[in-house]
Formats: C-alpha cells, sequence, structure tokens
C-alpha cells in the first residue's frame, strides 16, 4: 500500500501519537513492544487498516533461572521485515539516507545499553527499536517510547550524529530496517491464526515451554533474598514484555479479531485468568521496588504458581481447537 501525502513525521506528530494509551484497535505499550510499536506506526502510515492480525504471534517460553525470555516476534500476513548493517558505524548515515529518500522512514535498531539517549541505558542489555522519521549532517529525529529526557520531549526527539555513531561503536552491534508486503501471500488470516495456535500448543506443551516456565518460577522461589530484591527491576522488565503477547490475544478476542469459529469460551476464558494472574504479579513487583526493605517473596512465589496453573489450564483449552 502507498504512503499518505503527508510525511510520516506530519503524520505522527498530527495525532499526538501516545503509546500508553489504546488506539482503535486496542493497541499500545501494553500489548506491542518497541519494534511493533515503530511498525505500527509505518503500517498506519502506509493506510494498513485491521494490524492486530499482522502482529498476533505464537507463545513459546525460554528460561534459565531467573531469566524469562520469548522468542522475537514475527508478522503475519504476508509482512517480512529486513534489516540493513553498515559494516562499520560510519557507514549507518549514509545507508539511514539511503532507505529514507526511498521510503520515506527507517526502523532503527541498536543496544539500549550502550545508547546514552534511551531510558534504558546502562540498565538493560537489549536490542531496542526507534523509529526514524528525519535525518540530516547533524543527527537524526527519532520516535521512541523509552527516550531519556535529554534528548526527548515525550515520545519525540533529537539525536547528535556523534552521539548515535558512538552508540554504535561500543556496542559494535546496530543498523537499520525496512517492512514490506509480500503482493503474492494467499493464505488467508484464519489459517494464519490456526498455525499460530498450532504453534503455541506445540511450543509450550511439546517442546516444554510450560517446562521453562515452572522452572523460572522455581528459580524465583530457590533464589536468596538478597540476589531477588537486586533482579526486581530486570524481573518487572522481562514479566512485561513476556505477558504483553498474553495481552495482545485478549485485546484480538475482544475487538473480534480471532476468527469466529476459533473462538471457544474455554480457552477465552482461561486466557482472562492467565492475564490478570500476570497483572497480580506485576503489581507485587511494583509495590516490592518501592519497599525494597520488605520481604514480598511469598506473595509473589504464591501469585507466580497461580499464573503458572492459569497458563497450563490455557493451553489445554486451546488445544482443543485443533
Amino acid at each position: 500500500m502507498e504512503p499518505s501525502h503527508k510525511t510520516i513525521a506530519q503524520t505522527i506528530l498530527s495525532r499526538n501519537t501516545d503509546w500508553r494509551f489504546p488506539d482503535e484497535e486496542g493497541l499500545s505499550q501494553r500489548t506491542l513492544d518497541c519494534r511493533q510499536l515503530c511498525m505500527m506506526e509505518v503500517l498506519k502510515w502506509k493506510g494498513v487498516s485491521r494490524l492486530t492480525p499482522i502482529f498476533l504471534n505464537a507463545f513459546d517460553c525460554e528460561s534459565s533461572g531467573m531469566l524469562l525470555r520469548r522468542q522475537e516476534p514475527q508478522l503475519n500476513l504476508g509482512w517480512k521485515l529486513t534489516r540493513y548493517s553498515p559494516l562499520n558505524p560510519e557507514g549507518l548515515f549514509p545507508l539511514i539516507q539511503s532507505i529514507l529518500d526511498h521510503e520515506g522512514y527507517v526502523l532503527l535498531f541498536y543496544k539500549a545499553h550502550e545508547a546514552p539517549f534511551s531510558g534504558y541505558y546502562e540498565k538493560h542489555d537489549i536490542v531496542h527499536w526507534s523509529l526514524l522519521t528525519g535525518c540530516d549532517e547533524q543527527g537524526v529525529d527519532l520516535v521512541d517510547d523509552e527516550g531519556a529526557p535529554a534528548y526527548f520531549n515525550g515520545y519525540i526527539g533529537r539525536v547528535p550524529r556523534e552521539v548515535l555513531l558512538d552508540t554504535l561503536g561500543a556496542s559494535g552491534f546496530g543498523g537499520a530496517a525496512i517492512i514490506k508486503e509480500d503482493p503474492a501471500y494467499t493464505r488467508s488470516w484464519e489459517e494464519d491464526f490456526r498455525s499460530l495456535v498450532q504453534m503455541s500448543v506445540d511450543n509450550m506443551i511439546n517442546r516444554e515451554g510450560l517446562k521453562n516456565l515452572e522452572s523460572f518460577v522455581q528459580a524465583v522461589e530457590t533464589a536468596p533474598l538478597e540476589e531477588l530484591i537486586g533482579n526486581l527491576e530486570r524481573l518487572e522488565f522481562d514479566i512485561h514484555y513476556y505477558r504483553r503477547l498474553r495481552e495482545l490475544w485478549k485485546t484480538a478476542v475482544e475487538k473480534q479479531v480471532v476468527p469466529e469459529e476459533c473462538v471457544a469460551p474455554g480457552w477465552v476464558e482461561e486466557l482472562l485468568y492467565v492475564c490478570k494472574s500476570w497483572s497480580l504479579v506485576m503489581g507485587v513487583l511494583a509495590k516490592w521496588k518501592r519497599q525494597p526493605q520488605r520481604d514480598y517473596r511469598l506473595k509473589l512465589t504464591d501469585y507466580l504458581n497461580q499464573t503458572l496453573e492459569s497458563e497450563r489450564g490455557f493451553f489445554r483449552e486451546l488445544k482443543r481447537i485443533l
């Protein structure tokens, strides 16, 4: 689809974009990660409607001690992400300018831990994504949900050229990306959704996703208290990222995006329990961060075990629609 006559920067500014609040499809920071939020703005600019089916993903779970992870989200309905990485940091700006001239936007990715313009600077060692809407010799214009106040006013920021180049140089990682639609893609949303269900059941039941989640809960239960308190911020970050996909599926049900023949009271009800359980876990972590001198382990692990049971029930029910 062709973008609107406005630049993507003009479009975003005219809407007064704020990802904290759900849009007409219920999409927000609660349901989408940083990369998906940037893609959402690009797709809206291109005039694409019904974005939720593009972003819905299969469930999976990986863990290592108190690390909780899920796979990088993929796109549906024939949309693909293409990455470009410069051979060295100095090659970044020519790459950005070339893509910007051709596409009208750039999806910029980098290590947030090394980026002083990121709210995650020296906090989380993750790959973060920003939407680049402008570039000149002095620097770049970015849209970001976690921009540092020194560089951003709300979601709109300006990052000097040298700061961006130093970020890539410090991590040796980063680059640019675009998204494209495959015009030859013929699968229906119903087919894509059933594939997501099949992959979810395989990942969580047949490939030990639920066992990995159980291992994570046990790691939290048995960790020394001092170590647990020292990891509260990362636990909150990991769990919030992990639960986003559950919230996205719940939103898809509420907005009647899920194909009607796949909607069944059993898994829908269990999904609501799952989302509520993760919210209770997040509430305890937020409270504990404010009161680190207290011991909330018992309440936290109680909620985590309830959540584990809810997850088991959800995937048992989801398997039935296959």
